[in-house]
């Protein structure tokens, strides 16, 4: 078997879940002749929060040999060690080689996730609207604007939408589990980018000995100094439990406040005790919750929706967050996000029954000044009929 040290050792000096995929959304991926321009200037940063390295977060290699989800039963990792047969699927307790992987797959449980480079985003949504089970699931892809595109799967909650402008590690949504996927995991991908395809490119290069078997050339694409400054709170690091230092606002509280039919629930994973629980609609808005912190302190401040087991089936739940400017915090500012309950809890994956428990999901960071100008926003319009959604806890946390 190889090595994990041996297979990702360049990534040091340059510097437990699984899935599968077919085709990008809006256009399948296609292969043309090998590019041989002048190697790129490296542009990625890691997309994620702290210091952990890549070789801690990898779970699940890059192939060089037809990075298209053919099982050929040949893997090629980027240094030229070419597994065939059971190796394959057996190169390193905990780290899969994924015969036919166009990417890396990263350990991240519900976390946040970052752009790896400044652009313009392409691709928010789901991969497939009519089956949420099926490849990259909730999934977000920029465009750099030098050739390549970044691409990021499987996600529960995407703070971006198509046209935004983002800059380096800006949030682009939070981690998950939709999508063609075994557990919450992050799909990270690379591509050439061109008017007729999406190339994929291994992002730490080519260093084998004998010419690179991929179509396409792979070059190393990271900075020098590719980790964030700064961090936020996990806000999973407690399971249900608030995250320490935050503002949390619960249904029921005086600070909170709904319009429309709600039914209150209490479930064994509630925050305080109890829920409130509608309907969606696929039409207009009929009900909404709204969370109304007390901030004592002007600032930046991690926000994080609790979802539960239960009540939990819609896929597009808008969270809106009503905040202030950092440059001028009279100004008001408002951004939508989108979140995926039913992929949270229990519930049934592609591979067979998944349970991840109730999860606090991140949906940004934000300026918020000091009072109770701010809020957090749910409405029940998500485009589906029927489903069920619930309003509990709304956590607050500062940043820094």
């Amino acid at each position: 078997t190889l090595s994990l040290a041996l297979l990702l050792a360049s990534i040091m000096a340059g510097s437990v879940a699984v899935h599968a995929v077919s085709m990008v959304k809006q256009g399948p991926l296609t292969f043309a002749a090998k590019n041989k321009s002048k190697a790129p200037t490296p542009f990625m940063h890691r997309p994620y929060y702290g210091s952990r390295t890549m070789v801690q977060r990898i779970r699940s290699l890059f192939d060089h040999d037809k990075p298209t989800y053919e099982q050929d039963g040949v893997f090629v990792g980027y240094n030229g060690t070419r597994l065939t047969g059971n190796d394959v699927n057996n190169c390193t307790p905990g780290v899969n080689c994924y015969d036919g992987h166009n990417g890396y797959d990263l350990d991240m449980r519900f976390e946040p996730v970052l752009s790896e480079g400044a652009g313009t985003v392409v691709r928010a949504g789901w991969y497939n609207p009519i089956n949420h089970n099926d490849a990259f699931g909730l999934w977000v892809a920029i465009d750099h604007k030098n050739g390549f595109a970044t691409v990021y799967g499987h996600l529960s909650a995407i703070t971006v939408t198509v046209g935004d402008q983002v800059g380096v590690q800006w949030q682009v949504g939070t981690t998950g589990t939709t999508g063609s996927s075994t557990g919450p995991h992050l799909h990270m991908g690379t591509y050439y980018l061109n008017d007729v395809a999406w190339q994929p490119t291994d992002p730490f290069g080519w260093g084998g000995n004998y010419p690179d078997p991929n179509t396409v050339d792979d070059n190393y694409l990271w900075v020098n100094n590719p980790a964030t400054n700064g961090t936020v709170p996990d806000l999973n690091a407690n399971g249900s439990a608030i995250a320490s230092g935050a503002i949390l606002v619960d249904d029921g509280d005086k600070n909170w406040s709904s319009t429309g039919k709600w039914t209150v629930d209490r479930t064994k994973d509630d925050i305080n005790g109890d829920l409130h629980w509608t309907y969606t609609s696929s039409d207009a808005t009929t009900a909404t919750a709204t969370w109304r912190p007390t901030i004592p302190k002007e600032g930046d401040y991690e926000v994080g929706v609790y979802i539960d087991l239960t009540y939990a089936s819609s896929s597009w739940v808008p969270f809106t967050v009503n905040s202030a400017r950092s440059s001028n915090v009279k100004a008001g500012v408002s951004h939508t996000v989108y979140v995926d309950e039913s992929h949270v809890g229990n519930f049934e994956g592609p591979f067979g029954t998944l349970n991840t428990g109730s999860q606090w999901i991140s949906i940004g960071t934000y300026h918020f000044k000091a009072g109770n100008a701010g809020s957090v926003v749910m409405n029940n319009a998500t485009g589906e009929a029927g489903q069920e959604i619930a309003a509990d806890g709304v956590e607050f946390v500062p940043v820094g």
